[in-house]
């Protein structure tokens, strides 16, 4: 009963939950297209998700701050990749960072920009790989 589920627990909570239960259901389709090869669909996926936690989650604004950096990045991509790659909130939101996936024809416009709008730095350029993480050892001079 959805009007006595507003009154009792708000809309907010509604639209949040929502976005749990879709994000379960868009899980097993990312799977599904990575061990079938079907990048594209992953792709697809990402975004949906990300304009899930955007919409639905609300984790991508800060409250009471002018400065929105999260929100920014993903319009500023979602402009640059224009239905190419794929961009989504990552981490804890609310001052967490972005994901995206950057074709290599736009990468350098891409880090231009976000070093443009957010500063030396703002980006890591990673790659991906056929293999799972790897644990470096024997490495110093690091710090947490």
């Amino acid at each position: 009963n959805m009007p006595r589920l507003r009154s009792q627990a708000g809309d907010r909570a509604i639209l949040r939950a929502l976005h749990f239960f879709g994000d379960n259901d868009r899980v097993a389709a990312q799977v599904e297209a990575l061990e079938s090869g079907d990048i594209a669909r992953f792709l697809e996926l990402v975004n949906e998700s990300g304009r899930s936690s955007w919409m639905l989650l609300q984790n991508c604004y800060v409250p009471d701050r002018t400065e929105q950096s999260v929100a920014l990045g993903l319009a500023i991509s979602e402009s640059i990749l224009r239905g190419r790659g794929a961009w989504r909130v990552h981490g804890g939101g609310f001052a967490g960072t972005i994901l995206a996936f950057v074709p290599d024809d736009l990468l350098a416009a891409y880090t231009a920009r976000m070093t443009e709008v957010f500063g030396a730095g703002a980006t890591q350029v990673l790659q991906i790989r056929q293999m799972g993480a790897n644990i470096l050892t024997g490495l110093t001079g690091l710090t947490r």
